[in-house]
């Protein structure tokens, strides 16, 4: 099968099938297109499906567990993928990266401790830290005249200087599509490791890297911050993020072991039977499947790019260097974040409110969500310029 432009065109429907992203009415209602939450319209690869269709066959349901191949999967492809070596006691299994992002707060710091984050950044990292009793220590990115974000080093060993035990670094970035460099990651780790400072380093958008930009996992340096925590999962890559499975890996034992206590004291487990099933089959027969979806999405993000430019100038679309997730500053418009996004539902079309994540660094922001055939991308691009312009 050719996964070419016109695979990802035909898309899929999937209306009717208690789709978070579709049938939600209260986000998204009847006849509106949504550009939010961070899942793909595409098909899943044929090989998963087949593995699924397959499992389901055998018609016993019971209990089940991580398998060495499940293991040897998982490491094979991040390998291949992106030049990491793991050994199998490094890998571990959880229901959700945002699962991952809580155990670690739990594991590697104490109540009332601080743990640095850098808005705008994915919402769950704010309440990872805040339910738990911890302290948000936010470090806001810094944005330069051409919507570029780069890390505010000075402010984060500010934090470090104040006591905070853990960061959480979005590596790739959502919202703002930054592919940190090797350069930015030493630096970042060489401040932490001064410091005695954790690390948990949430990768799950590895995956989605446009030339000439490459992948950096924290894992891959020559002198990574320790303890270390990398989080990952096939959802985001192949579109099966309702299987509820990621994976998280770490290079000490010890630490290793009280994150397992910890899932164990919060009745945390993971090992479902379809979802170890599709990661299998993602993560060894679907190369070629990825290869054609990054060909398309990098396609996608210059057709975001255009269509911004025509319909809405004033826009300002942040630098895509990875993710399928464009950052797109209104505030040229002069509307607050409120009257914004219920002007886009109004006209049909929903995006992620900018202040998901962050209230001050996504006010006046959007975030469109171009995973999905460009038809229905510059339609809902049309309804969002309809929107602004009243």
């Amino acid at each position: 099968m050719q996964f070419d432009t016109s695979y990802f065109d035909a898309g899929i429907d999937r209306v009717g099938t208690n789709s978070e992203k579709w049938d939600d009415a209260a986000i998204c209602p009847k006849g509106h297109i949504p550009l939010w939450v961070a899942d793909m319209d595409f098909a899943c690869a044929p090989a998963i499906t087949q593995a699924l269709a397959e499992r389901a066959q055998h018609a016993s349901y019971g209990y089940t567990f991580m398998g060495p191949e499940d293991i040897d999967a998982v490491r094979g492809f991040w390998q291949r993928r992106h030049g990491v070596t793991l050994a199998a006691e490094d890998v571990g299994l959880l229901p959700s990266v945002v699962t991952g992002l809580r155990v670690c707060v739990d594991t590697l710091t104490k109540p009332g401790d601080g743990v640095i984050i850098q808005s705008p950044v994915y919402g769950p990292f704010f309440a990872s830290v805040r339910d738990q009793g911890r302290m948000v220590m936010d470090s806001p990115l810094l944005r330069d005249d051409n919507g570029h974000y780069t890390m505010d080093l000075a402010h984060v060993e500010e934090f470090l200087q104040a006591g905070a035990r853990l960061m959480i670094l979005c590596n790739p970035h959502n919202p703002v599509g930054r592919c940190w460099t090797r350069d930015e990651l030493e630096a970042l780790s060489a401040l932490l490791t001064r410091y005695g400072c954790a690390l948990v380093s949430d990768e799950i958008h590895a995956d989605f890297v446009y030339k000439p930009h490459r992948f950096t996992s924290m894992l891959a340096l020559d002198n990574p911050p320790m303890p270390l925590v990398v989080l990952a999962a096939a959802s985001k890559t192949f579109n099966v993020a309702g299987l509820q499975q990621s994976s998280l890996f770490c290079r000490d034992p010890e630490l290793m072991k009280r994150i397992s206590a910890s899932l164990a004291r919060n009745g945390v487990a993971a090992g479902n039977i379809f979802a170890l099933a599709a990661t299998r089959a993602a993560y060894t027969a679907c190369d070629d499947w990825l290869d054609g979806l990054v060909a398309y999405l990098d396609g996608s993000r210059e057709v975001l790019r255009d269509a911004l430019a025509r319909l809405l100038p004033m826009a300002r679309l942040t630098p895509i260097e990875a993710t399928y997730l464009g950052w797109v500053d209104m505030r040229a418009y002069g509307m607050t974040n409120e009257v914004l996004y219920q002007r886009c539902k109004e006209a049909g079309v929903v995006p992620t409110n900018g202040t998901f994540f962050g209230q001050e660094s996504g006010e006046g922001f959007l975030r469109i969500n171009f995973g999905c055939p460009r038809s229905q991308l510059l339609a809902g691009l049309e309804r969002l310029a309809n929107a602004v312009k009243g």
